[in-house]
């Protein structure tokens, strides 16, 4: 797998209100993470560990906390996966105008919702569909919320013709709502 450098110059708006050059990871799962037994954190555990804020500047692996998968673009989806398996799974933490995003490292792409709100890793510019708000719960994790109009909705999971996929999603129920974590990396 060839793993390209992204200059994020080149694909952010105009207005250069946050601009860097991602370093990309050497690897698209860490040694460490394929190290860490299955029953023991901080990838192990269905609860809240002690991981890093997301900010600009930084690139991380996307977790769920209860599931303890990872937030992956594989064959062209978003998904979570088991860490350690096939797919794409570091995102460089980028602001625009305020708003965090994530730019997948291997693809260039920048996570979003197509138009029926389903996640997807298409868009080659930071804009209004790929605006993030991770907000922290006072328990632990974080809760990622996306811009819609002039609210914002909570990323989950949504069932699409019998099909649960990541989403954002309007009602904010408790059992459709996954928690994150960001383990940087």
């Amino acid at each position: 797998m060839v793993i390209k450098q992204v200059n994020l110059e080149s694909i952010l708006d105009g207005d250069n209100s946050t601009i860097y050059t991602a370093t990309t990871p050497p690897e698209t799962v860490p040694a460490a993470l394929s190290d860490i037994p299955d029953n023991h954190g901080p990838f192990g555990s269905a609860e809240p560990s002690s991981f890093s804020v997301p900010w600009p500047g930084s690139t991380f692996i996307i977790r769920s906390v209860l599931s303890g998968h990872v937030l992956t673009l594989l064959d062209g989806q978003i998904v979570l996966t088991q860490p350690g398996g096939r797919g794409s799974i570091h995102w460089a933490c980028v602001e625009t105008t305020g708003w965090l995003g994530f730019l997948n490292v291997v693809s260039g792409k920048f996570l979003g919702h197509d138009a029926k709100g389903i996640l997807c890793c298409s868009a080659e510019r930071h804009r209004w569909w790929e605006f993030f708000c991770p907000r922290m719960r006072p328990d632990g994790g974080y809760v990622l919320l996306m811009t819609h109009y002039e609210r914002l909705w909570h990323v989950g999971i949504k069932a699409e013709q019998g099909v649960e996929k990541l989403a954002k999603i309007e009602d904010g129920g408790s059992d459709r709502i996954v928690l994150w974590e960001f383990a940087k990396v």
